[in-house]
Parts: C-alpha cells; sequence; structure tokens
C-alpha cells in the first residue's frame, strides 16, 4: 500500500482539515498517525484542534437541546471555551 509523504507529515492546512474530518468521520489509520505527529510538534494546530472539538461539543449540545442562540448562551459558550483553553 502506497502512501503520500503529506499524509504522514501533513503541513498545518492538512492538519487543521483533518481535524475537522475527523469530527464529522473516521479517519484512515494513516490519516491518524499523520495528524498526531503533526500535533505533537506544533502547538497551534493543537489549540486549534482544542477549539474545534469545544465549538463542536457545545453545537451538539445545542442541537440536542433544542437552544436559542441568544446572548446569555453566546455568554456561557465564551466562558466555557475560555475555560477549556486553560485546560
Amino acid at each position: 500500500m502506497q502512501h503520500h509523504l503529506h499524509t504522514l507529515l501533513p503541513c498545518c492546512k492538512e492538519a487543521t482539515l483533518l481535524a475537522e474530518k475527523q469530527l464529522q468521520q473516521p479517519l484512515s489509520r494513516w490519516q491518524r498517525i499523520g495528524l498526531q505527529f503533526h500535533l505533537f510538534y506544533c502547538h497551534f494546530c493543537r489549540r486549534y484542534v482544542k477549539q474545534s472539538r469545544a465549538i463542536d461539543a457545545h453545537m451538539r449540545w445545542m442541537a440536542a437541546e433544542d437552544a436559542a442562540l441568544d446572548e446569555s448562551v453566546k455568554r456561557q459558550w465564551e466562558v466555557m471555551i475560555a475555560a477549556e483553553m486553560e485546560k
């Protein structure tokens, strides 16, 4: 089986695309390995993935709760995302 170098060592753009794709569907083994390797050495992408996962989790919560997006919800999100970023 052939694997392209960009799959094994993705750049930041490819890593963020893989991170977003991972929220919607499973990645192949080589995509997962490449993404994990990239996240190991790139703190910018680690932060992006952390923020993206937090946003996705809160959007899923809103969809499940059928919550309306008013100002109080926006403030709650800001607080929750800031708390996640501090971890």
